[in-house]
């Protein structure tokens, strides 16, 4: 008796349109955050004409330089903390722990951002998102 071979057929389903860079555009929009701000704004002057790549490109601009700009204000305190007399070193050494939580909250903010986007959801964050949405 033959026993006949198994065939397998390869089928793969797009999640989304294909965009300008040829990609799928959840997988667009998720690479727009890796790098943020880079690849967002790499992804945003590509992507002329898809709005969902675009939103989240302009949200991981938007992202990456609020990130940017807080880290350089907590810096700033920070130096500021250290002239004090006395109490300087220890309320810095403290502060240091807001630095952890800060960027502790940003990496899990970036890989849900990340995971929203590659779900074909337009998820906007509060303060980010307005901006980003103005942009796109």
């Amino acid at each position: 008796m033959a026993v006949e071979p198994k065939t397998t057929t390869d089928v793969t389903e797009s999640t989304g349109s294909e965009t300008g860079s040829g990609l799928d555009e959840n997988l667009a929009g998720a690479l727009a955050y890796l790098l943020s701000p880079i690849t967002g704004l790499l992804f945003f002057l590509i992507e002329g004409d898809n709005k969902f790549v675009r939103f989240h490109a302009a949200q991981s601009i938007v992202f990456g330089v609020g990130m940017f700009v807080i880290y350089i204000g907590m810096s700033i305190v920070q130096m500021i903390l250290l002239f004090i007399p006395r109490l300087g070193g220890l309320l810095s050494l403290l502060f240091s722990l807001a630095y952890l939580v800060v960027g502790f909250a940003a990496f899990l903010t970036w890989l849900f951002l990340m995971y929203k986007a590659y779900s074909n959801e337009r998820f906007a964050l509060p303060v980010f998102g307005t901006l980003a949405d103005r942009l796109a």
